[in-house]
Parts: C-alpha cells; structure tokens; sequence
C-alpha cells in the first residue's frame, strides 16, 4: 500500500518544498496540494463555519508554483493536485 499527503498549502503552512523533501525521505509516495483561487470580493450568503472566511483562503498557494517547488528537491515523489479549478 502506497500513502500520500494532501496540504492546503498558504503563507502560515510548512513550505511546500520542505514538505515535499521531507515525505520522500520518509517513502511516502505523492504529495497533493488544492486550490481555492475563487475568493468572492463580497459574500451575501455566511461561511457555514463561523461569520468570517478564514485567513487560510486568502493565502493559498498557486498548486503549480507549489508542486514546482516540491518537484524541485524530489526525485521520485508523485506530485498532483487535489483540485483545479479551470477558468
């Protein structure tokens, strides 16, 4: 069985770098980053989890500058997003 690790990679998390190095030293086998580059400017309709989007959202990383980073200190770490958003 193979594992894999999903991060919703922002300015507070780990670096996606340090995070990719540090699974394929420990043999995990993929690293997967998502994507929430829709940010509404105004919301009439309330996050369910409280009255404010959290910070998270609006500090997430690019996926592909993400996994280019990773991709570039990993030799055979599989590398995907979780998500992508196509305009």
């Amino acid at each position: 069985m193979d594992f894999g690790a999903m991060m919703f990679s922002t300015d507070y998390s780990i670096r996606p770098d340090d995070l990719a190095k540090m699974l394929e030293d420990r043999g995990f086998e993929s690293m997967w980053v998502p994507e929430h580059t829709h940010i509404p400017a105004d919301r009439t309709s309330p996050w369910p989890g409280g009255p404010d989007l959290p910070k998270d959202y609006w500090h997430t990383y690019d996926p592909f500058v993400a996994l280019t980073a990773a991709a570039g200190v990993t030799t055979n770490l599989k590398l995907g997003t979780g998500i992508c958003l196509m305009i």
